[in-house]
């Protein structure tokens, strides 16, 4: 390898507050505290979630529902099931409904009277 020369070498005048200023920004590779906050409330609300969808729904509710996660169209899931597409749709909605209800009962407290 050629030795270098003193041409390959330049000092650059860097201002102290741009420096200092690296420190501030965010690394893409660690969240902020709002953001790990959030996350993990996002991460409670799912597990929340799946929780009353394997304990509080009906057998077909929850047939519904999982499928309907994976991607799957009401058709689909009605040709699967046996069953016409208008069920599927109606089943799919009381589970909905039980879930919201679920939820918000649990995030929703009324204060003492």
């Amino acid at each position: 390898m050629p030795p270098r020369k003193e041409s390959d070498f330049a000092e650059v005048l860097v201002d102290r507050l741009i420096l200092e200023s690296f420190a501030n920004e965010q690394s893409p590779y660690f969240p902020s505290a709002k953001e790990s906050t959030h996350s993990a409330a996002l991460q409670k609300l799912e597990a929340k979630l799946r929780y009353h969808i394997y304990h509080s729904l009906s057998v077909r509710q929850k047939a519904v529902v999982k499928r309907y996660l994976r991607g799957a169209t009401e058709r689909e899931i009605a040709t699967e099931l046996g069953v016409s597409q208008q069920v599927v749709h109606i089943y799919k909605q009381r589970a909905i409904k039980r879930l919201h209800k679920l939820l918000i009962s649990e995030v929703y407290v009324k204060p003492p009277r």
